[in-house]
């Protein structure tokens, strides 16, 4: 009950090739998800939110720079 060379080749095709179609097909999906993500624009809340976080990190900078220690 020796498994042969073309049995061994046979089960290589049958599972490793699919497994890395599969691979490289969900790795053009992600990468493909990334550069989508980069170039979205942000909606009219998230720019507000953008710019509220901004000013109160300036507020809080300024409010702790010129506290007396």
């Amino acid at each position: 009950m020796a498994i042969g060379f073309t049995e061994i080749l046979f089960l290589l095709v049958i599972w490793a090739v699919p497994a890395v179609l599969l691979f490289f097909l969900l790795y053009w999906a992600i990468r493909l998800a990334i550069r989508h993500e980069k170039r979205r624009v942000m909606s009219p809340r998230e720019f507000l939110d953008q710019e509220r976080r901004e000013r109160m990190a300036a507020e809080r900078a300024t409010h702790y720079r010129t506290r007396k220690r």
